[in-house]
C-alpha cells in the first residue's frame, strides 16, 4: 500500500506557515506508507523540506486572483502523472493537520469531506445547469467538501474535470460579476466544479465529515478523526489566532495533545522551529 497527501503551496506567508503545521503533523504521525507531495513554484519549493516530494509547476497567471484553482490544476498536469503510482491520494488544503488516526484510515469508498456552499435551491439549480452544459451527470450530491481521498487515478480525474469547469466559471460565468454569498458566488467556483466532477465520475461516495475536514476546535481524541481542517473560528485552535501570534504564550509541553484542539496547538507551536520561512 502506497499513499500520498497532495497539496499545492502558494508562496504566501500565511500559506507557508500553515503548511509548516501540516508538515509537522505528517512527521509526528510517522506514517509508514504515506508521502507528502507538494506542488508549487521553484521559489516556494526551496523552502519545503527535502523529505517531501517536491514538484515544480508554473501556475496559469490568468487565475492569479483565484488561487484555489491551483490545487486542482496541479493534478491535471503531466508533472503529476507519477501520482498514479500510488494506491490512494488525499487531495488536501494546506491549513490542515494529520492525526495518528490517519495510519488506520483505509475506507473502501471514495471519500470526501462536507462543504457548505450549496444550501440554497437556486445554487443547486445553477450547479446542475453547469453540469448539463458540460454534458456531465449530476446524481444529486451537494455540499461536497474540498478534501478528496480515493484511488489515485480517480482523484486525478476528478481534479482534471473540476479544473476545466472552474476555468469556465471564472472566465465566463463570473467574468463581470462575483455574485453574492451565500448565493451563486465566484469565491466558491472550485467547490461547484468539484461537486460536478464527483457526481459525474463516481457511482458511490462516502461523505465522511468525521474523517475528513474535521474541525480543529474539537475536544475529540486524536485517535478518532484522521484529517483536521482549520475553519473560520476564534476558538482554539484558530489558524487566525495562531498566525497573529495569539498563542505564543503557550509552551508545547504544557498541552494535552490527546485532544484535537490542543494537538493542533502543540503541533503548530512546535512547527515554528522546524524550518525557516
Amino acid at each position: 500500500m502506497k499513499r500520498a497527501v497532495v497539496v499545492y503551496l502558494d508562496n504566501k506567508i500565511d500559506q507557508l506557515k500553515m503548511f509548516r503545521c501540516l508538515y509537522a503533523s505528517f512527521k509526528h504521525i510517522q506514517s509508514p506508507d504515506t508521502d507528502l507531495v507538494v506542488f508549487g513554484e521553484d521559489d516556494t519549493l526551496i523552502i519545503v523540506p527535502d523529505d517531501c516530494i517536491k514538484v515544480a509547476i508554473q501556475p496559469d497567471r490568468k487565475f492569479s486572483n483565484y488561487p484555489y484553482i491551483h490545487s486542482l490544476a496541479c493534478l491535471a498536469k503531466k508533472e503529476a502523472d507519477f501520482t498514479e503510482d500510488y494506491d490512494y491520494l488525499l487531495r488536501s488544503d494546506v491549513d490542515t493537520f494529520l492525526t495518528p488516526a490517519w495510519n488506520n484510515f483505509y475506507p473502501k469508498e471514495y471519500t470526501v469531506g462536507k462543504g457548505q456552499y450549496a444550501d440554497q435551491a437556486g445554487v443547486k439549480l445553477k450547479i446542475k445547469e453547469t453540469a448539463t452544459l458540460f454534458k456531465l451527470k449530476h446524481r444529486g450530491w451537494h455540499n461536497i467538501g474540498s478534501t478528496h481521498y480515493g484511488q489515485a487515478k480517480l482523484v486525478r480525474d476528478v481534479s482534471r474535470i473540476a479544473s476545466e469547469i472552474t476555468k469556465h466559471l471564472i472566465l465566463a460565468v463570473f467574468k463581470d460579476t462575483s455574485g453574492t454569498w451565500p448565493g451563486w458566488y465566484k469565491g466558491v467556483s472550485s467547490m461547484y466544479a468539484l461537486e460536478i466532477a464527483t457526481n459525474h465520475l463516481l457511482e458511490n461516495i462516502s461523505t465522511d465529515h468525521h474523517s475528513l475536514d474535521f474541525p480543529s476546535t474539537s475536544v475529540n481524541s486524536i485517535h478518532k478523526n484522521p484529517h483536521i481542517h482549520c475553519w473560520h473560528t476564534d476558538q482554539v485552535f484558530s489558524k487566525f489566532a495562531y498566525l497573529n501570534g495569539e498563542y505564543d504564550q503557550y509552551e508545547p509541553h504544557q498541552l494535552n495533545a490527546t485532544s484535537i484542539r490542543e494537538y493542533c496547538l502543540k503541533i503548530a507551536l512546535e512547527a515554528k522551529g522546524i524550518f525557516k520561512i
